[in-house]
């Protein structure tokens, strides 16, 4: 491994406040490596959201919730919820896949077992992929009732509101139970 990679992330762990107020500090660089993979989360939904409208994907599998969320849900003119069920799915699973490396590294330094790591990290996501399915789309539904957005703010409003709210599950999951460290630093 080289030393640039290594450097910054050394050198600010190293500091006094990232000493003096560890917890504090390991959250503080989840949040970071969370808002870069959220900007890809994002761009991904935007692009997945076109990709399917373009594509004219409009049928959903029968499944209670898919039926609940097509009953109590509109969504904006032009897009089903097929299209934006299915965009919120692939954007998760792109944003959580680089977030697993980033903070495996960075943020967490996890010596723990990688085959561990990586099978309980996917079951995480596919319920966040399942929880996201159900919660974007329902945002996505809700935010135009409220009649002062702007149309093109709801995709991305939305997007953001649904990462927000799986962060009360995803940082314990990844800070106890996934990215462990299991020895200690000399």
């Amino acid at each position: 491994m080289s030393n640039e990679k290594e450097g910054l992330t050394a050198r600010l762990d190293g500091t006094d406040f990232a000493r003096n107020h560890a917890e504090l500090w390991t959250f503080l660089k989840f949040t970071a490596v969370s808002v870069f993979s959220a900007g890809i989360e994002l761009g991904a939904q935007l692009a997945a959201l076109a990709a399917f409208k373009a594509a004219g994907v409009s049928r959903l599998p029968d499944f209670i919730f898919f039926r609940f969320l097509a009953e109590h849900t509109e969504m904006r003119e032009g897009y089903t919820l097929a299209m934006v069920v299915y965009a919120f799915m692939a954007s998760t699973a792109i944003g959580y896949t680089v977030g697993f490396f980033l903070n495996r590294r960075t943020t967490f330094h996890a010596d723990s077992n990688i085959a561990l790591s990586t099978f309980l990290y996917v079951l995480l996501v596919i319920f966040t992929i399942f929880a996201n399915s159900l919660i974007g789309p329902a945002i996505e539904g809700f935010l135009p009732r409220l009649g002062f957005l702007p149309e093109g703010l709801i995709p991305i409003l939305s997007k953001v509101l649904s990462m927000l709210a799986t962060a009360v599950w995803i940082y314990p999951a990844n800070r106890f139970i996934i990215h462990r460290k299991t020895k200690e630093a000399a």
